[in-house]
Parts: structure tokens; C-alpha cells; sequence
């Protein structure tokens, strides 16, 4: 369903395409362009498959001429076209040229991805199962996973969201400050699910919205007893630090028995001290 939008921009745009040849917008055509590299072409198949929409048929020579592209980086950026579906090779006495086929054959690409989409979702649980089990089977050893940018972040918020039963948070932020609203809503229906204790040294923080408030729970721990000055969150194995500063946003995973054990210990003496928010 999600192509659908994208579709119907593409038709949109290969009408504008044909109707005004001479006048096509730049910013026109790198939306076309980045949808084709959405469906897995590359940027150079999306320029000569446009030129041939544009110019019909036409030989290698001229399509090099036309892209400023040289012929030998054309041939195997044809055949793959051609692979696709996308364009047809008519070989004839006088030589071959190419030619492409009508905005319409777009579909057959996306009904491709779509296809494999639903084979890849559908046969998830079953890899995931496999690779959870042989990490099991794997000798124990500390792992230290770096990240890096608002999208590493992420990755550890969702990370995080598949801890076992419960975790512990060392609270600096919330995540709609960092994160944006969407996501932030969307972790937090999957934090439902289990059992959170945040730490925190704002005397005024309440529960964010959509958090369960019968499976978590938020206490306030006076910054002379223990100052957060890191983001820092205990599940399982793994203790993970964020540093949402703007100059420097990056992460660190640790998995370690020994250290998340140490770090859930820390967390609850000083759980003990904290003064319990309504």
C-alpha cells in the first residue's frame, strides 16, 4: 500500500513529462529519479531510462551523446534495463537501439518489491528464532556496539524495546525532545509491554503520553545523591549510553553479564533512595 502515493506521483510526473518535453522541471525529474533508485535502479539506469521515455528510441551512440556517458559504461546498464523490463533491445540490420517501455511497466517493478517485502516479513520470525538461538549457542564474551546520528539512536531506542521483561533508565531527556513525536509514540506502545523504571533528577517529570502507567514507574533521585549527566539504560545483558548533544549524538552498547549485573545493582540502591513521582 505504501507504493500506492509514490505510484500515482510517477504517472503524474511521466504525464508532465510528455506533455511539456522542453520544459521538464529539475526538481521534476530527481523526485522520478529517486523513485526509480526506490525500486532499485541505479542513478545512471534512471537518467538513460528517462532519456528514452523522453527521445524514444534511440542507438547507444546517441544515448552516450545525449547523457555526455561513455558507450562501454552503457552496455551493461542496457542489459540490466533490459533485465527489468524496463526497456526493449531491437536488433537490426542497420544496428541495434533501444527503446523503452511505457511508464506502466513501473508496476511490474513494485509489484516485485512488493512480493519480496511479504516473502522477507513473513519468513522474519523464523530467521530471527535461528540467529537468537545460535547467539545463545555462542560462547559468552563482551560485545561493544557503536552508534552513530539520530538513526543510531534509534536502533538502540528499538533495541531497547525488545528487552525481555523490564528495564532500568537513567533518565537525562525524553524521547520526543531527540527523536521526534512519531517515533517516540511508537516505542512507547512497544515499552507497554513490559515493566520500566526510570531514574530521573527532574522533580516535575511526570509519565510521557501512551506509557502504561501500571508498568512503569518514574522516580526522582536528588542530583546531590546522583547526577545524571548520561542517558544510560540496563536490560538483560546490555547497559547502553546516548549522548543526545548536538555536536556529538552517538551511542554505546555494552553486552557484558558481569557489568549489566553491576549497573542493575547501582540502579537499585539508588532506586531505594529516590522519592516516588505522582
Amino acid at each position: 500500500m505504501k507504493f500506492n502515493l509514490l505510484k500515482s506521483c510517477l504517472y503524474i510526473q511521466t504525464f508532465v513529462w510528455y506533455t511539456f518535453p522542453m520544459a521538464v522541471d529539475k526538481s521534476l525529474e530527481n523526485k522520478v529519479v529517486t523513485y526509480l533508485k526506490h525500486l532499485g535502479l541505479e542513478q545512471e539506469q534512471a537518467l538513460v531510462y528517462l532519456f528514452l521515455l523522453r527521445e524514444g528510441p534511440n542507438s547507444v551512440l546517441a544515448i552516450s551523446r545525449g547523457l555526455k556517458t561513455g558507450r562501454t559504461k552503457l552496455y551493461p546498464l542496457l542489459e540490466d534495463l533490459a533485465h527489468k523490463q524496463l526497456i526493449t533491445i531491437h536488433e537490426r540490420h542497420y544496428g541495434t537501439s533501444y527503446e523503452a517501455q511505457p511508464p506502466s511497466a513501473i508496476e511490474f517493478l513494485v509489484n516485485e518489491k512488493e512480493r519480496k517485502s511479504e516473502a522477507l516479513r513473513s519468513s522474519l520470525p523464523a530467521t530471527l528464532n535461528i540467529l537468537e538461538n545460535l547467539q545463545q549457542e555462542s560462547p559468552t564474551h563482551t560485545k561493544i556496539v557503536e552508534y552513530k546520528g539520530v538513526d543510531g539512536l534509534k536502533q538502540m531506542n528499538f533495541n531497547l524495546s525488545k528487552a525481555k521483561e523490564e528495564f532500568r533508565v537513567f533518565e537525562l531527556a525524553g524521547l520526543d525532545k531527540h527523536l521526534g513525536k512519531h517515533f517516540a509514540e511508537k516505542m512507547r506502545e512497544r515499552y507497554s509491554k513490559l515493566k520500566t523504571y526510570d531514574l530521573t533528577n527532574n522533580p516535575n517529570r511526570t509519565n510521557e503520553p501512551g506509557i502504561n502507567s501500571s508498568t512503569s514507574e518514574t522516580r526522582y533521585i536528588d542530583p546531590k545523591i546522583f547526577k545524571i549527566e548520561f542517558e544510560m539504560y540496563v536490560y538483560d545483558n546490555c547497559v547502553g549510553l546516548l549522548s543526545y548533544e548536538a555536536e556529538d549524538i552517538f551511542g554505546v552498547e555494552i553486552y557484558s553479564d558481569k557489568l549489566a549485573r553491576q549497573q542493575k545493582n547501582l540502579f537499585d540502591l539508588l532506586w531505594k533512595q529516590a522519592k516516588i513521582l505522582k
